[in-house]
């Protein structure tokens, strides 16, 4: 009935630090398991790998800033001609102005960031550390700023159930700032902290409060790509499916279900999450064959 989907992305991750504590983040357990420090020469010949395969590198966490070497790390990889460097951040690091230009000057050209809400209780709720919203902001800022205009921000709104009443505001409020490109990004039940119904919506469920939150988002949002990330198009009202998006990093955890045989959506969309299945099943999703 299941068959999982194996992949290798252009994805590095170079550290298993944090600054903050996210209640669902899916790296949490993984990276527990992990203690010794991830040594420049092995990350140098993952970013060779990489480039034999892509023109673009996305380096990851769980915060790749809190590298001391974060710099040569992306020296290097503007040195091999990606098409693309990107980094996926909590943005904290980029509210200290300095920081933000040297990492710029690298040749960064796609800066991600992640937020959890619009409002400062909301957000340190969830990363459990007081005054991370303040520099989120500050750092989304500042990067906006400073930057030319062939680099791209992308903001990462971390949707679940503790922060779903604040999306509207918290596009807003992006939009507000000069933030052009957002996804929301459907929480995925990939560890201990995720994987609880109190935290994690269901997808049909999220469905019918985004269709409210986005029936006018081309008149209030007119210049801001939005984009919805691991949130299947069988488990979305119609009115939704144009803002579906595949996730890029690939998950070998996702498995095909017997509605996906035939599936419009099959070659963009890598299937369900098992961890997902096992906490909600699959009745939600339905055939649009």
């Amino acid at each position: 009935m299941l068959k999982a989907e194996r992949f290798i992305g252009p994805y590095l991750y170079v550290g298993y630090h944090c600054n903050n504590d996210c209640i669902f983040c899916s790296e949490h357990d993984d990276y527990l398991r992990m203690n010794e420090y991830k040594p420049i020469s092995l990350l140098k010949n993952e970013i060779l790998l990489i480039r034999k395969k892509y023109d673009f590198i996305n380096i990851m966490g769980r915060e790749p800033t809190l590298r001391k070497d974060i710099l040569e790390i992306l020296d290097f990889a503007r040195n091999l001609d990606f098409k693309q460097v990107g980094i996926t951040s909590n943005g904290r690091l980029f509210s200290y102005p300095l920081f933000t230009k040297r990492v710029l000057d690298k040749g960064v050209n796609q800066i991600a960031v992640s937020i959890s809400g619009a409002k400062s209780q909301t957000h340190d709720r969830q990363t459990k550390v007081k005054g991370s919203f303040e520099q989120t902001i500050s750092g989304i800022k500042n990067i906006i700023q400073m930057s030319s205009d062939d680099i791209s921000l992308l903001v990462n709104f971390t949707l679940n159930k503790l922060n779903m009443n604040e999306l509207k505001e918290t596009l807003t409020l992006l939009n507000s700032i000069g933030v052009k490109e957002i996804n929301i990004l459907n929480i995925a039940p990939l560890s201990s902290r995720s994987n609880n119904k109190l935290l994690i919506a269901k997808m049909s469920q999220a469905g019918k409060h985004l269709k409210d939150v986005l029936k006018n988002a081309e008149t209030e949002y007119p210049e801001t790509k939005i984009l919805l990330v691991e949130f299947l198009p069988c488990a979305l009202p119609p009115e939704l499916r144009e803002y579906f998006s595949p996730c890029l990093e690939k998950n070998p955890r996702k498995v095909r279900i017997p509605i996906c045989d035939g599936c419009p959506y099959s070659d963009s969309c890598d299937g369900v999450l098992e961890d997902y299945i096992h906490l909600y099943g699959v009745d939600e999703f339905k055939s649009l064959k």
